[in-house]
């Protein structure tokens, strides 16, 4: 038989229909046990359901044995209703139930299935009735009128069930189709999502990188008031590309979770990479306060949500700090993650409301430039997808906190290696860093190379891995290899770094720079202890991120 639900629908279908028959037969097995006469009649009823219809409801939560867990609810049902025919029930009323048994045939084998089981019990039951229970003794006699019209109506009733079995069947065909269309149309949705998160992020990160550039050139009062407007403005479409690329990505198919064991300093040193300087330029205090702890989670997803936290803390804090601290909690079972300001805080009457995709509090002119709403939605979305408890404390004027709960694994692992970020302390600047770009998109490349170069760093540019290999070789070993992920020719930026660094027989320091959003992508950059940079890139976290990778590399 073909079943048109998934095995995991049969399964509950059996479980409802095992834990009903469950009660029902013990019930009615008591009832008859009570009620003098039907003591035969009793105990068949409650050794079927003992060993049948309990050892069904048990198969039925096992994967691979569903089937055998519908064979013994049916075999119970023949049992039962057998003996009801045969021994008549209280006052002959047990033909009455047995009409349930063409419905339940239906209900747990299909049509095919269900007509062939639903038959052989009709021409048992007819057979018995009108050849054998005459010449029997012992057993209930109906007379002949009762058992053909019991004969005749049982065939109705196997009708009506198998009719009732047409429709279901007709309406779950197009429930699949409907559904198969559905996925069909998101597999297509999502593969133009992740073409169209490259494409956008390509010409969007070179804009970024030309206004950065831009800024930092001589302009009079009027022409530095336009780019100041162009910068917000390209930070707001920046912005808006995450959260969209962000958000959706949860949602598809493919998603998947790789759950690991982490230092959660890993995470808090990327916070703080990524942050530091945005904080400092509003005034403001951001305190990250290490700990000792390691984490049992996603840690691209759970540094995601934590990303989105901090951004909105920074974002929505005038004056005062930010604050993001990890302790153990429940027996040092879980460890509640907190990030604290000092911001404007949340009414309470919107606390629920700020986790719905689009809603934004100061914001109902929906001006674009305070982006899309989105990220409070990923972070809960997300803490949902991982099962990390999320709660917000919060009110206005009194700044805010969200809490999430992370299970805490008590040992540090052997095998994990922790970030090998660094603290960025009082790191060099990068006046005379030798960075070798890989990079084959035109903007792109140009725009990089300007705004590297404004730094003081003598910047060697290549358009793909081989091209790189033969600079390495024919030149001083740079500081720092700043690569693209997608390149010409047969490798990938970080197949590239790892070709350099074999050459000159050390890790060079390293990031690389990425329009793709795919999860796997950033483990393998985490695995490869490289940093990814999602586009566009912001000027200030590249100029981060290469300060922190160079220090840790002199450091080492």
């Amino acid at each position: 038989m073909e079943f048109v639900i998934g095995l995991d629908e049969r399964a509950r279908h059996v479980s409802a229909a095992s834990a009903i028959g469950l009660v029902v037969a013990v019930l009615f097995s008591v009832f008859n046990l009570l009620t003098p006469g039907m003591l035969v009649l009793g105990l068949i009823e409650l050794g079927a359901a003992l060993l049948l219809v309990a050892p069904a409801l048990v198969l039925s939560h096992q994967a691979g044995r569903v089937m055998m867990a519908e064979n013994l609810l049916l075999l119970s049902a023949g049992v039962i209703f057998g003996a009801l025919i045969v021994l008549g029930g209280v006052e002959g009323t047990g033909l009455f139930w047995v009409y349930t048994v063409p419905f339940l045939a239906f209900f747990l084998k299909g049509e095919r299935l269900g007509w062939a089981y639903s038959l052989a019990f009709l021409g048992l039951v007819t057979v018995y009735l009108l050849v054998l229970s005459p010449m029997l003794e012992g057993v209930h006699h109906f007379s002949p009128v009762v058992s053909v019209h019991f004969s005749m109506s049982l065939g109705f009733y196997t009708l009506v069930a198998a009719a009732f079995n047409h429709v279901r069947s007709r309406y779950e065909a197009q429930l699949r189709q409907r559904k198969d269309q559905a996925e069909a149309a998101y597999r297509v949705k999502s593969r133009f999502l992740a073409a169209a998160s490259h494409d956008l992020r390509q010409p969007a990160h070179a804009l970024g990188l030309f206004v950065a550039r831009l800024t930092q050139l001589p302009h009079d009062a009027q022409t530095s008031a336009l780019v100041s407007r162009v910068d917000d403005s390209v930070r707001a479409l920046q912005e808006m590309l995450d959260a969209f690329f962000d958000y959706s990505r949860l949602d598809a198919p493919s998603m998947e979770l790789r759950l690991t064991t982490f230092p959660v300093n890993q995470i808090f040193d990327k916070l703080r990479t990524s942050f530091e300087v945005m904080a400092a330029e509003k005034g403001l205090r951001l305190r990250i306060r290490p700990s000792g702890l390691w984490l049992h989670s996603d840690p691209v997803l759970l540094h995601r949500v934590l990303l989105n936290l901090v951004s909105n803390a920074v974002q929505h804090t005038r004056h005062g700090s930010v604050l993001v601290v990890c302790r153990p909690v429940h027996g040092q079972m879980r460890a509640r993650i907190e990030v604290l300001d000092s911001g404007i805080g949340i009414a309470p009457e919107h606390h629920d409301k700020v986790f719905d995709e689009f809603f934004q509090i100061d914001n109902p002119q929906r001006d674009r430039a305070k982006g899309l709403g989105l990220g409070l939605s990923l972070v809960a979305r997300a803490c949902d997808l991982l099962g990390h408890r999320l709660t917000l404390r919060s009110g206005l004027g009194c700044g805010t906190r969200f809490s999430l709960e992370v299970p805490v694994v008590r040992a540090a692992p052997a095998h994990v290696e922790a970030s090998p970020m660094a603290e960025p302390h009082a790191m060099a600047e990068l006046a005379g860093v030798s960075v070798l770009l890989i990079e084959d998109d035109a903007l792109g490349g140009q725009a990089l190379v300007g705004v590297l170069a404004s730094w003081g760093c003598q910047v060697t540019h290549a358009l793909d891995a081989q091209t790189a290999c033969f600079l390495v070789r024919h030149m001083p070993v740079p500081d720092i290899i700043v690569s693209d992920y997608r390149l010409p020719g047969p490798h990938n930026g970080i197949q590239a770094i790892h070709m350099l660094r074999e050459i000159v027989g050390r890790d060079l320091a390293a990031c690389v720079i990425s329009g793709d959003t795919d999860m796997a992508l950033r483990q393998q950059a985490a695995q490869a202890g490289l940093v990814l940079l999602q586009k566009p890139v912001r000027p200030a976290k590249l100029r981060n991120v290469m300060r922190s990778a160079v220090r840790s590399k002199v450091s080492g």
